[in-house]
This record gives C-alpha cells, structure tokens and sequence, in this order.
C-alpha cells in the first residue's frame, strides 16, 4: 500500500529530484568538458627547418588545436609565401602524444648546436630543425642540428617528420 501524501507533497517531491539529477548533469557535463585528454586550447606545435651550405628547404609550419596549419615557404621550396590549411585536430592530439612519448620537455634545449654533448657522432653538413610545443601550462623548444647523430637526435628526426607529414609539406617544398 502506497503512503497517503498531502496535496501538493508529490510535485514538491519530484521538484527536488528534478533539481537534483539537473545539478548532477550538470557537473557531469562539466566534467566531461574538462576532460584531461583534450587537447589544450592553447596548444601551438612548430618546425622550422633550414640552415645549411647545401640548397635546403627553409620553410616554418605552425599547428593550432584546432587544425589550422600555417606553412610560410621561404628559399629552396616549390611554394615561397604564406599557405593557409586545415588539418584534422585529431592528428595534433596524436602528435602531442608523439612529443609526450620521446619525453620532449626533459630534453636538452639543443642537439649539435654549440656542443657534441647527446650526439654518438657528428656529420659535416646537414640542415638545422628547430621544434616548439606550447600546451596547457608547458612549453619548450629544441634546435636540433642534424649533424648531431645519435638515439635522441634519431628521435627529434621522426617527430619533426611526423610535423611535416601532418601538415602535408611535401606538395610545398618538393
């Protein structure tokens, strides 16, 4: 047998279960929107390459969080001047994690630069690479020479190739 209610006792009731699965959503909703493997708002990934005796490409690549690519093509490029582009946002989830997973913002600040130090072994001539990240409250930048060989510089390599084939820089320098 259900309990008598007095008038108006039900929809006071259900008013406040109302309100409360309201207020539950909402912070479930707000929890949801903060997720933690978001990509930062703020998140601006880099390359630079250049810098050799040889003809290299000098160009720079800026990637946003939200896609947008900005390529600006300097000397020894097929596309010399500023190319606007969108690019799947992702894509530079995947490559914040490529940076997270070779440790980048432990590593040294430059490879082959001003000493051999992290280089096995040093080459005669190759370009210069320089990288940056800014994401949420990190930031950091490396110059990489790539004449500096060794495990690290071999990483900083594949990460500024995966830059490049994310922004598809291949069809402006080549």
């Amino acid at each position: 047998m259900l309990p008598s209610l007095r008038a108006g006792q039900c929809c006071k009731s259900t008013a406040h279960h109302f309100a409360a699965l309201c207020l539950l959503l909402g912070l479930l909703a707000t929890s949801l929107s903060a997720d933690p493997r978001a990509i930062p708002p703020n998140t601006v990934i880099t390359l630079q390459r250049g810098a050799c005796e040889k003809r290299c490409a000098v160009y720079k690549v800026i990637l946003f969080a939200d896609g947008t690519c900005i390529y600006q093509g300097q000397y020894y490029v097929r596309k010399t001047g500023v190319v606007l582009e969108k690019v799947d946002a992702g894509a530079v989830k995947r490559l914040i994690n490529d940076f997270a997973a070779i440790d980048y913002f432990r590593l040294r600040d430059q490879y082959g630069i001003t000493d051999q130090v992290g280089c096995s072994s040093m080459l005669s001539d190759a370009p210069i690479a320089m990288t940056s990240i800014v994401a949420g409250q990190k930031s950091k930048s490396i110059v990489h020479h790539h004449r500096c060989v060794g495990p690290v510089p071999k990483q900083l390599s594949q990460l500024e190739d995966k830059i490049d084939k994310l922004a598809n820089t291949v069809r402006w320098i080549k």
